[in-house]
């Protein structure tokens, strides 16, 4: 198969192509997750905040996942880039090999941890059996699932993007369907619907395995050949990877202290927060859709030493990204209330909820500007850059903030205000990093 040339062909059409078919791969994944909760929802509330729990400790399985998915993405479109398809090969395999041992060490810690962590983490009586019963089908899965994972990142990290939407859209469908045929057809409750979840995954590594084999695959892939251990790959993957992990856990842990100060003005703001964090989700794919997309074809470039390129890429990015979510800002800002209504019936908590939104409308037009910049450092290798960039903008931003307002008693409007600061101090750190250039000569 001719493949698309994404350090050649024009630059608006490269990353639209990259981004578009990303974004409807999270789509799908959001309407799976919101399914997936509507047919345990019906279960019962201990169901469900059993799960919840449950999911709590899963996610923690998934900095493995993290440790070598930003990093493979770094290193898979710099390799193709340079045209150095057989070491590309040798990445994915090395990423596959890692993930599996990492996350088989993490599973047979959490069966054998396994009522401690779910009663350390809040779960009662009431909640412990169902949290333990969605675990134990769930759990198993992980390093079958983080492989799979790893044939997506192949996909983005090559441009064969359409891949990348067809496969994780069918993954989603298969859930969808067999939910609650196991949930309720056949009696099955939670574990039904990590049972589900489990099918699903294992379906997304076979066809990864299967497509990346494909005579009309881009990268031609026996994953097999490739994972006898080669220390300089994971050695890198890790310098790489460490930085990212360490950023996402400091914004969850943020975020943690940013409800526990809320909390303070009532649990109708918390809800309300709840209520346009899941709302923002559209914000947060069309971010991260447009931060690989940036990060890929920067890496490609790069490897290709299409330095004249770069500059256009970058450019093509802030206005592509600021076009794809004018018509969400404008929906925010004018529609925040009539969109809160849907989810809550309490007046108070949907009227904070369109003030909130006003306030988040303005807040991702900085927010698109300083994930393009995070795609641009990362596409050059400077995980570090993003990560240090991260820990300013949460710890000494908008956690002091926040403990500021809340300790001054001021109006629950200025913690929102606070998230508003941080995205514009995000971004203007990541466009003075950019504009130094240092990820323009990072080896990688």
């Amino acid at each position: 198969m001719k493949k698309f040339d994404y350090t050649n062909a024009p630059i608006s059409k490269s990353l639209l192509r990259l981004a578009l078919p990303s974004m409807g791969a999270s789509f799908f994944s959001s309407i799976y997750n919101l399914i997936d909760t509507f047919w345990i929802g019906h279960l019962g509330a201990d169901q469900v905040a059993g799960v919840t729990l449950a999911m709590m400790i899963f996610y923690y399985g998934s900095i493995f996942n993290d440790l070598f998915g930003t990093p493979s993405v770094i290193m898979i479109s710099r390799r193709y880039g340079e045209g150095n398809y057989e070491e590309v090969k040798w990445v994915v395999g090395q990423t596959i090999l890692a993930k599996i041992m990492l996350g088989t060490i993490f599973v047979i810690f959490a069966y054998i941890f396994l009522g401690p962590m779910l009663t350390l983490i809040g779960a009662n009586k009431s909640t412990f059996t169902y949290g333990a019963d969605f675990l134990k089908w769930r759990l198993w899965v992980i390093p079958l699932s983080f492989a799979g994972y790893t044939m997506m990142t192949t996909f983005r990290g090559t441009g064969d993007s359409y891949k990348l939407f067809w496969v994780q859209g069918i993954s989603a469908g298969i859930n969808i369907l067999l939910d609650p045929i196991f949930i309720y057809s056949l009696g099955m409750g939670v574990s039904g619907a990590a049972i589900a979840s489990d099918i699903s995954e294992i379906y997304l590594l076979v066809m990864g395995v299967i497509l990346l084999n494909n005579e009309k695959s881009y990268v031609k892939f026996n994953p097999f050949k490739y994972i006898r251990p080669r220390s300089d790959i994971i050695k890198k993957m890790v310098s790489l990877g460490i930085p990212s992990v360490f950023d996402t856990f400091s914004a969850n842990f943020v975020y943690t202290i940013v409800l526990r100060f809320a909390s303070v003005y009532g649990a109708d703001l918390v809800a309300a927060l709840g209520i346009v964090n899941n709302i923002r989700s559209i914000s947060f794919t069309l971010g991260f859709s447009m931060n690989m997309s940036t990060s890929t074809m920067i890496g490609q470039n790069l490897g290709a030493k299409k330095s004249e390129r770069l500059k256009k890429i970058i450019l093509a990015s802030v206005w592509l990204g600021e076009l794809l979510i004018a018509g969400y800002v404008f929906a925010l800002f004018f529609f925040g209330s009539q969109i809160t209504y849907f989810f809550t019936p309490n007046d108070n908590v949907a009227m904070m909820g369109g003030i909130i939104m006003k306030f988040f409308a303005i807040n991702e037009i900085f927010f698109m500007i300083a994930m393009i910049g995070y795609g641009v450092l990362t596409g050059g290798g400077l995980t570090k850059t993003t990560m240090m960039i991260g820990i300013i903008s949460d710890w000494l931003v908008l956690a002091p903030l926040v403990i500021i307002f809340s300790i001054l008693h001021m109006r629950w409007e200025f913690l929102i205000f606070a998230f508003v600061v941080q995205s514009v101090v995000m971004a203007i750190l990541a466009i003075f990093e950019v504009k130094k250039g240092k990820w323009i000569e990072q080896k990688i």
